[in-house]
């Protein structure tokens, strides 16, 4: 365990299943100045066009376990029957190199986070309405009908969980530039404040 200081600002920024995270961190990346999203582990098998070690470090469900029991995870939990979770040397890594390190973890992983790092910043990104979720899960066509039930279930309770984030931006339908735009400030602003992390 080694502390970190001052280089990079952790911004953890969470949302509900098709309200859009991947796209706003897609374009935030470009917008400010040397940000990177850092490669969550996951236990699900790649979508395609996925890549590892870019989209996620794709682990079966036996080395996850083996990570996990060697104590090499910050923070893990288990999504929508498949494992997740955040490195503590590739974090660690990465917020010594950049200047702006994005994490996406669920509200539990937030917690988790947020226990151990308590200076990292946290964002949770709204949809306008639950109607609105439902339409953009159904138009992504990803999932079966049980499969998008659960996700609408799971997303009401991470909605419910926004009041424990630092900020909360809701991203309107066909507004995607002003939530990124309106992110970037808040994360421009809050990395002029040095940081200390214990990894």
């Amino acid at each position: 365990m080694t502390g970190i200081d001052g280089r990079g600002l952790l911004v953890i920024i969470s949302a509900p299943s098709g309200a859009g995270k991947d796209t706003v961190i897609g374009r935030l990346v470009k917008v400010l100045d040397d940000a990177v999203v850092y490669v969550t582990a996951t236990s699900r098998k790649p979508r395609p066009g996925e890549v590892h070690a870019t989209d996620y470090y794709f682990y079966t469900p036996e080395k996850f376990r083996e990570e996990i029991e060697a104590g090499n995870f910050l923070e893990w939990s288990m999504v929508h029957g498949d494992f997740k979770g955040v490195r503590r040397d590739a974090l660690a890594d990465t917020l010594r190199d950049h200047r702006i390190v994005i994490v996406k973890p669920e509200p539990q992983g937030m917690r988790k986070l947020k226990a151990v790092l308590p200076e990292a910043l946290t964002i949770f990104i709204m949809p306008p309405s639950v109607e609105s979720l439902r339409r953009r899960l159904v138009q992504r066509a990803t999932e079966t009908p049980e499969q998008l039930e659960v996700r609408l279930r799971n997303a009401a309770i991470e909605m419910a969980a926004a009041p424990e984030y630092d900020y909360v931006v809701v991203n309107d339908d066909g507004k995607v530039d002003a939530t990124v735009a309106e992110i970037a400030a808040i994360i421009r602003k809050e990395a002029q404040r040095p940081r200390h992390y214990e990894l």
